[in-house]
């Protein structure tokens, strides 16, 4: 998949896979397993309100740090040779302001995303672990309609789509 489909499936589909997992577990998961996950789920929920706030909280300093970071790249000695006629100014500062709020932004949305992430992957490993355990219950059921089979001949020989 290209890195331009995959923007674009983003873009429409803002819920992620983290949506669909969710929607599954409630499906699957038993009474035991929806426990765990929900604790799960309250510890990932309580990691994002703390970055939430902690954001919130430290986001002029957050802004000044990266503010700081970029003047100082702006002002490091660049070995370029192009005349100053051509060249711009490293020092703009409603472009510095911007890339500051874009990159804690961005920094901020990489936090959230990370949690996502580990949650996710939590919620994959307890689905898998259901669906094995799905299919060993069921089992038994399909030996034994499966040994039940009463046709004969050929027609035992064809396997039924409701078997």
């Amino acid at each position: 998949m290209t890195s331009l489909t995959k923007e674009v499936k983003d873009l429409f589909k803002p819920r992620g896979d983290l949506f669909d997992l969710r929607r599954e577990a409630a499906k699957i998961l038993g009474q035991e397993e929806w426990a765990a996950y929900k604790k799960q789920a309250e510890k990932f929920d309580g990691e994002r309100r703390y970055v939430k706030r902690a954001y919130e909280l430290e986001y002029p300093h957050r802004f000044a740090k990266a503010q700081r970071r970029l003047i100082n790249e702006a002002g490091s000695v660049k070995r370029r040779l192009v005349y100053k006629v051509f060249g711009s100014d490293a020092f703009d500062k409603g472009e510095i302001n911007r890339r500051a709020q874009m990159n804690v932004r961005g920094a901020h949305n990489n936090d959230l995303a990370q949690i996502d992430q580990r949650e996710g992957d939590v919620l994959r490993s307890m689905l898998s672990k259901a669906q094995k355990r799905s299919v060993q219950r069921e089992k038994p059921i399909k030996d034994f309609q499966k040994a039940v089979d009463r046709r004969s001949g050929m027609e035992r020989r064809v396997r039924s789509w409701s078997r």
